[in-house]
């Protein structure tokens, strides 16, 4: 019974990301080109992890991509569509590296990709 109660207390911490994570204003990351490209080129070893928890993201990002989010609380999850939209659509040249890093094999494309059109 006492495993039972410790399992129950601690798989919240096991089963999602911090939710410190929730507190980024990703608006506001996405409207600043120079701290969006902080980010990016972080993600992509372009350059220092120096905004704010970028080097927690570069560490995640694996799980993140062959999951699907699927950790990711929902204020996550949205931040992580719009991130990688933004990316697509404003810097498609990173949006391949970004692909080839995370997915070299391409076995999480279409996964990943049907989580990032989801409208949820």
């Amino acid at each position: 019974m006492k495993l039972l109660v410790l399992i129950a207390l601690f798989s919240p911490l096991v089963l999602c990301y911090d939710t410190k994570y929730d507190s980024i204003d990703v608006d506001k990351v996405l409207a600043d080109e120079a701290q969006f490209t902080a980010y990016v080129n972080c993600m992509l070893d372009k350059g220092p992890c120096t905004v704010e928890h970028s080097a927690d993201f570069r560490k995640l990002l694996p799980e993140v991509v062959a999951t699907a989010c699927e950790k990711c609380t929902d204020l996550q999850k949205a931040n992580m569509r719009k991130s990688v939209k933004a990316l697509q659509e404003r810097k498609p040249t990173d949006f391949a590296e970004f692909r080839a890093k995370y997915d070299p094999k391409g076995e999480y494309e279409h996964k990943f990709a049907a989580f990032i059109m989801e409208t949820k």
